[in-house]
């Protein structure tokens, strides 16, 4: 399925990995890890990508594309040094042929769009004002752009799912129009401005920044983000690929250390 899902994820993989000089892990046969769906006759759905590089601890991505029910779905996390206070990146972008989730504003039509964008905080940005005002303020006007504009509507998404990322998540929905003219645009921004902050660093604030920070935050972080009674999204990887699987990307997803292929 081509979708603008699955384009806008390319188009974001081929960014950061060139960018940073990423090298992709493969296995002997293509990706990472293939993915298979018991639940669509052993079929092969997608595949688990994994990059490493010198700046970026690793790059995770998730696609998966179900043609007969409808569904292009691509996760991307890009994890910075877990020690580092440079925030890490994600996208997900979802095509979804299906009915308007109920209880939102989002017209019916046979196409309908997804995504999620964050840049996730290392810190609390409750207690350390010069991080959040370098980090994410410069972020604001793109976020207040989107969250206004034709074709955008909410996400449904758990109080503790938006406490646990940063208040300048983007997680809505959008017409396929929409995702083209406002999202694209969007993402474009975060990513380019989370690249500098890869790049230039944080300089003087990474030594003021106050409460915990490093790599027994980024451990505690990734378990909350990546877990299954939080995020419901899980439950429906364990309908697709069998709790197994799912359970072995989240292993990938929260550890801070970098698989080799098998």
């Amino acid at each position: 399925m081509e979708t603008l899902a699955r384009k806008i994820s390319q188009q974001t993989l081929d960014r950061i990995s060139g960018h940073l000089g990423l090298e992709e892990i493969t296995a002997a046969n293509g990706p990472f890890r293939a993915l298979i769906s018991p639940a669509f006759g052993d079929a092969e759905i997608g595949s688990m990508r994994l990059w490493r590089g010198e700046r970026l601890q690793k790059m995770v991505y998730i696609g998966m594309t179900v043609a007969a029910i409808g569904i292009d779905s691509h996760m991307i996390f890009a994890f910075t040094m877990p020690d580092s206070p440079v925030p890490n990146f994600t996208l997900d972008s979802v095509y979804a042929r299906m009915p308007p989730v109920a209880d939102t504003e989002q017209p019916e039509g046979e196409e309908q769009y997804a995504f999620h964008l964050d840049l996730i905080p290392k810190c609390d940005l409750g207690v350390n004002h010069a991080y959040l005002r370098s980090v994410y303020q410069p972020l604001s006007e793109t976020r207040q752009r989107l969250r206004a504009a034709d074709g955008i509507y909410p996400a449904l998404l758990s109080t503790t799912q938006r406490a646990i990322m940063s208040p300048w998540m983007l997680a809505r929905r959008a017409t396929p129009e929409a995702y083209r003219e406002q999202v694209y645009p969007a993402v474009e921004e975060y990513l380019s401005h989370w690249l500098e902050l890869v790049d230039q660093g944080l300089g003087d604030i990474a030594d003021s920044i106050f409460g915990e920070t490093g790599s027994s935050r980024e451990a505690a972080s990734r378990t909350l983000i990546f877990n299954r009674e939080i995020d419901p999204v899980w439950a429906k990887v364990d309908r697709m690929l069998g709790e197994a699987t799912s359970g072995q990307l989240l292993a990938v997803l929260r550890s801070l250390g970098v698989e080799s292929a098998s």
